[in-house]
This record gives structure tokens, C-alpha cells and sequence, in this order.
């Protein structure tokens, strides 16, 4: 009986667990192109433009890596303004707190 109610227990916590990670993978900042799972994310408690109020969300880092470090040449460069125009549109807002968020400046 009593490891009837513990494997019970167990399972409801497992089936909440990943239905909050599956909820926090549908809220996560990442490239709408994006069909597999992120292998790098993080989560932090931030407010970007368009949220009422704070709240902890994840980022795909490997999405953004290309924007975090700067270009060598005038194609990297372009291929960034390109990535940065892609990102914007799908947000809806300005890249640079995401960034900012990222490298810790914020």
C-alpha cells in the first residue's frame, strides 16, 4: 500500500515536471527556424519591451552566439545584420536587451 502511494506521488510529480518544462520550452527565446531542442539555454528573470512585467524566461544561446562576438569581415558582418533583422522581426522588438541579457550587462 504505502509503495502504491509513493509511486503515485512519484509520477504526478514526474507528469507536473514535464509539463512545466514543456511550457518553458514553448516560452523560450529562440529562432523561429528552430525545430530541434536547444542544446545551450538559460533562464533569467528579465522584461523586455513587450512584457507587462518581469518574469523568468529561457534563451537559446546557440541561437544568438553569432551576434556575441564580433565580425572579422564585411561578410560576418552582413550575415549578423541579416541574423539581427531575422530576430527583431520575429520578436517584435529590439535585439540588444536579449543581448545585453546574454553577456550579463543587464
Amino acid at each position: 500500500m504505502q509503495k502504491s502511494v509513493f509511486l503515485l506521488a512519484f509520477i504526478l510529480l514526474m507528469s507536473g515536471s514535464i509539463a512545466a518544462q514543456s511550457n518553458d520550452t514553448a516560452n523560450c527565446i529562440k529562432a523561429a527556424s528552430r525545430n530541434s531542442p536547444c542544446p545551450h539555454q538559460i533562464y533569467r528573470a528579465m522584461q523586455l519591451p513587450n512584457m507587462e512585467k518581469p518574469a523568468l524566461r529561457c534563451i537559446c544561446i546557440t541561437d544568438f552566439s553569432p551576434l556575441l562576438k564580433p565580425a572579422d569581415n564585411p561578410e560576418q558582418r552582413l550575415a549578423q545584420l541579416r541574423l539581427t533583422q531575422q530576430f527583431e522581426a520575429e520578436l517584435q522588438h529590439d535585439i540588444e536587451p536579449v543581448l545585453q541579457i546574454i553577456r550579463r550587462e543587464r
